[in-house]
This record gives C-alpha cells, structure tokens and sequence, in this order.
C-alpha cells in the first residue's frame, strides 16, 4: 500500500481516476470468472447423475422455469451456459489486458515526458549537484522500470488478488474444511518463500540501481571523452569498468528471475500431492462416485485458476519489491520540486525591455556544498546600452557575476535591479527572453545550421532573415554559403563535431543574437576565433554599440580595451571599475597587466606575450570556482 500511494503521487489525476476504473473493470472480470468456474459444478452433476436435477432446489427450479422435457435437453442448456460464462470470462480478461496495457504504455509515455519537463524546469543551481547521465537514465529507463516493475505489477497483484479472494471464497461456501487446507498450503507456501526472500530483494534491487547508473554514466563518459580516450588509448578502462556494471546487473536480474520462478516449480509437486489429498478426502467424506467427480471437477477448474494467479500473485509482489529502488531514484529527485509540474510549458512570453540600468546591491552568493561564498556583498551598476567588460584572475567571480545577471543563479542575499526594478520570478522570465547570452563553450545539436542558430524554435516559426542577418554579424554568413555543401541546411554533426572551434563558436555568436535581443553577454565568446576572425567579430559586436548593453567577460585585454566600462573583480569583490584609459591611470595591478601585454591594436602583441609566458590566466594562484570561466592574469588583483 506504501508503494501504491508513492506510485500515485507521480501520476496525474486524470491517470490515478483511471487506476481506480481499471481496479472496478479487474473486480467485474473477477466476479464473472468465480462464477464461470464454479458452473462447472452444476453441470458435472448432470452429467454424472441426472437425477440431481429432482434432488436440488436450484436445478429444479430453472428446469421447470424454462419447461425442459428432458435431462438431455437441461444438460445442453447447462453446457451451453457454462461454456458462456467461461468464453464471456475470457472476453473480459481480454478487454481488462486491453485496457490495462494501453493504459500502462501511455502512463509510462507521460510520465517519461513529466519527468523530463520536471528537470527542465528546475533552476540551473538544480544541476550543479546533478549528474546529466543520470537524469538522463531517469527518464529513459528508471520511468520505464517503474510503470512496467512496480505500477503494473501493482494492478496485477489486485486483478489475480481479487480472483483468489474470490475462489477462496467459493471453496469454502462448498466445503470450509477443504478451502482451509488449500488456504494452508498453496497460500500458506508462497507466503513462506516471499518472507525468506523478501529482504534480499531489497538489497539486489539496491545493487541493481547502482549498477545500472553506473553503465549510463560510464557509457556516457566515455562517449563524450572519445577523442581524449583514443588519444591516450583509454578505451579498455571505460570498456572494463562497463563491463563489471554490466556483470553486476545481469547478476542481480537473474537472481531476481531464479527467486520468481522457482516457487513454481516446488508448487507443481505440491498441488499433484493436493490433488491426491482431496481425492481420498473425498472417498472418506462421500459416499457415492456421483457425489465426488463434481466437487472434483470443481477443484481441478478452480485450481487450474487459481495455480497461475498464485504464481502471478508471487512474481508481481517479488518483481515489485526488486524494483522500488528505481521508484525511490525517482521520487528522490522529485522531492525538491520546485512547482514545475504544476507550472505550464513556458511559450511567447512578452520581454522585460530595459530602458536605464542593471543594478546589483550587495550581491552574495555561495554555490552548493561550497566552503565559501563566491561573491561577497558585490555591487555595481551598468548604464543602458553601454558596454563593459568584467576582468580578473581565475575564480575571481566573473562568470558568477554574469550568471547571476542572467538570473541563472539566485543570490543568498542582495538584489538585481532592472530599471529600479526588483526582478521576481515572473519578471526574471521577461528578463531572460531579452537577453543573448554566448558562453566560453558552445553546444549544438546534430542538426542544420539554420536550427542550431534558431536554437528550440519550431520548423514553421524559423525565420531564415534573422538567421542570416545573426550569421553576417557573427562573421559566419560567407563561410556557410560558400564553404558548406548545403548552405544553412547543413549538418553540423552532434555537438558542432563536423566544424572548427571557431565555426561553432560563430555559430553561438549568431544564436545568441537571433532574438535581436537588447542585451547581449559574451561569457569569454571569442576565446576559440583567431585574431583575424576575432577582430572582424569584435567589429561586428562593436557596431552594436550604443544599440544594445553589451557584458564581456575578457580573456584578451584586447577585447575589453573599447569597453566604456571595465569591471575588475578579484576573489568575489569588486576592486576597482572604469574606463580602460581611466583604469591605466588610477590602479598599479590593472597598469602592469597592461605593459605585460604589450598591446599592438589586433592581439598580436597579447599572443606572442602569451607564447613567451605561457598561458598567464591558467596559472593564476586561485581555486577553480564550479561554472567560473578563465581569468587574465596570473597574480591575484589587489
């Protein structure tokens, strides 16, 4: 019952209103089987003794009501009544499976698709504790195990349960002697092996659950490393690490299958042994053969019945004690809901136009499980339609800044202000569809051009004008037209593996301006063009300028020098802020930075520095900070 009502809590109501309706039909199709077996009773006596009809009030009534004239005739009419009731018992166990299993498919359909929208609702900190892979086995299989492993098992339980009930009940109405020794024995005995089994089950259903989140995230890991793994030639240690999961799993599923079958094969000898017990009960209980071969009759049927849902019973009970770990997974997930399941689909939704300024007040924020906060009582303010720039060493807090603007992140304490105005969920959501983010690192689907820079937009609502009014602002629209096979109709390969870095790194440039949005955030978004391309880019973006606000996080001072604002952070505080010309003036740290690189104008000077020094950002002497991109220096600021 404890797993019914936590199975019931992932289904919808219109879904649990049908279980209660599937638990009615399987009640129905039970009643109508209990009567098809016990008609066999009436009938055998006919046949084996016609006088029967004399002797039992019953018989004799719907003999006369009908006026037969004959026992040959009553017997056909009984025959012809059992054999109804057995075929229209069948019938309904067929139209009962039809339900049930429709039922179950698209449960598992809608419940795999709820489980995905339920990730993809969920904040982004969500996932900086999560593990894609697993989420990903959530949704694919452990939703899969739950409906087919532990909801069906469920329904089967109460369909064979009610049948049982039923045919017990009948036994014991015929004879309450007899119904107790089967009751005793065939009950008795499945109860026993379940008891001595019961825990191992939830164990092996443990091991089975880790194991097989170990196949996906090993799997995953080493699909997504390949070109690191055969380089170093890494294959056989992600092969054997599958392959022990693999062994693991199969281990514990085949156990699973011994346990439910085996019981049936020890009950076989147990029934035959009933079997002959009810016979000699019977020689010693009646006196005539007439008197025997229907009761018989009546066990043999009812046995044949009640053997298969006895084992069905057990199966199910087993298959769902093994299984409840993968509905544990899911529930445990789900137990930090956050009212996305409750929350519709988000579509159009009217932007949050920015007229004045970005304003952060005192913006803390910590990431999870983290020592320390990653941002300390952080303030700045950034004009409408200016650009600046955000500078510092490795973890200074650059990318949680921006993350924090984007309203990826919520703070602990503090406040982002757009226009004066505090941004609330519902005001976030307005906030974001008006702003073109470029990360350090791009992901693209295995589709075209067109829809990798149209990113999630629907076929009919694809509009090829603004895909190449983004191209040609990215610098990307003469390298499609003229390089690519298909023009913008051309593969790029699961995650963009077909093309260059830079390529890609267009490709998201373009993405990001699509939506033609009034703010626009470089997270490091040129860090993978050469200097020619970054330049022409940085042209490009620049003519934006005064047009749009536009946030750039620097790998290259180069990028941010024509910054009207440079934000320079170090360790989560802000340390000093200014024009480019403003900061060589006013701070020592930002001055020497600037005479190391020896500036020519293009980032030549910055790229031989960088080959005398090595890369100055990578060595900085800071902690990495989870989602924080490369700093620029390789001191801490002061």
């Amino acid at each position: 019952m404890h797993k019914f009502k936590k199975i019931l809590s992932l289904l919808s109501r219109r879904e649990r209103l049908k279980v209660y309706l599937l638990f009615l039909a399987m009640l129905s199709t039970a009643l109508v089987d209990m009567l098809s077996i016990a008609s066999v009773m009436p009938f055998m006596a006919v046949v084996t003794n016609p006088h029967v009809i004399e002797t039992n009030q019953y018989l004799q009534m719907i003999y006369q009501r009908f006026e037969f004239t004959s026992a040959n005739q009553f017997l056909i009419f009984i025959g012809i009544a059992v054999l109804i009731l057995i075929v229209s018992s069948n019938l309904l166990r067929l139209v009962s499976m039809w339900f049930n299993t429709r039922f179950i498919h698209y449960c598992k359909a809608n419940l795999s698709r709820k489980m995905l929208q339920f990730y993809m609702m969920q904040p982004y900190q969500f996932f900086l504790t999560r593990n894609t892979s697993n989420m990903g086995k959530n949704v694919l299989e452990e939703v899969s195990r739950v409906i087919y492993s532990v909801l069906q098992p469920i329904l089967a339980i109460v369909a064979r349960g009610t049948i049982t009930v039923l045919i017990f009940a009948m036994l014991v109405a015929v004879d309450p002697v007899l119904a107790l020794m089967v009751v005793l024995i065939l009950g008795g005995s499945y109860a026993m092996i379940f008891i001595s089994v019961r825990r191992g089950l939830d164990t092996l259903g443990k091991r089975r659950a880790q194991a097989n989140r170990g196949r996906f995230q090993t799997a995953s890991e080493a699909l997504c490393g390949i070109k690191d793994l055969k380089i170093m030639g890494r294959e056989k240690i992600f092969l054997d690490k599958f392959a022990s999961y693999n062994r693991e799993l199969a281990h514990t599923e085949s156990r699973l299958a011994v346990i439910t079958q085996a019981p049936k094969f020890a009950l076989e000898a147990i029934g035959f042994g009933g079997i002959v017990l009810i016979v000699v009960y019977f020689l010693f209980s009646a006196s005539q053969t007439s008197e025997i071969i229907p009761l018989l009759a009546l066990y043999a049927f009812a046995g044949y019945r009640l053997m298969p849902a006895l084992q069905t019973l057990f199966t199910n009970v087993t298959t769902m004690r093994f299984n409840s770990a993968a509905l544990d997974a899911l529930l445990e997930d789900m137990q930090e809901k956050t009212g996305a399941l409750d929350s519709p689909l988000l579509g159009q939704v009217e932007r949050l136009p920015i007229i004045k300024e970005i304003v952060l007040e005192k913006v803390t924020y910590s990431y999870p499980q983290a020592a320390d906060p990653v941002l300390h009582e952080l303030g700045l303010r950034i004009e409408a339609n200016t650009t600046v720039g955000f500078v510092g060493a490795t973890g200074s807090g650059k990318t949680t800044t921006v993350d924090v603007i984007l309203g990826l992140l919520a703070p602990q304490s503090g406040q982002l202000r757009v226009d004066g105005v505090l941004l609330d969920e519902d005001l976030m959501i307005r906030w974001q569809r008006n702003i073109g983010y470029v990360p350090q690192f791009i992901y693209l689907t295995d589709d075209t051009v067109a829809r990798n820079i149209a990113f999630g937009v629907g076929e009919s609502d694809l509009d090829l004008e603004a895909v190449e009014r983004a191209a040609r602002i990215a610098n990307l629209h003469d390298f499609v037209t003229k390089e690519l096979p298909h023009g913008y109709q051309t593969q790029v390969g699961e995650r963009g593996v077909r093309l260059s870095g830079g390529q890609r790194q267009r490709i998201g440039i373009a993405r990001a301006l699509y939506h033609d949005p009034q703010v626009l955030i470089l997270d490091e978004a040129t860090s993978a063009l050469d200097n020619v391309t970054e330049e022409q880019v940085m042209k490009d973006i620049q003519s934006l300028a005064r047009k749009k606000t536009i946030l750039m996080i620097a790998h290259r001072l180069s990028t941010v020098r024509d910054c009207d604002t440079i934000f320079m952070l170090d360790k989560g505080r802000l340390v000093a802020s200014g024009s480019y010309d403003d900061l060589i003036e006013s701070n020592e740290h930002f001055r020497q930075i600037a005479r190391r690189v020896d500036f020519d104008g293009n980032g030549k000077g910055e790229a031989r520095e960088k080959r005398k020094t090595g890369d100055i950002e990578a060595t900085a002497n800071f902690p990495r900070v989870p989602g924080e991109g490369r700093g620029f220096s390789s001191e801490p600021l002061s």
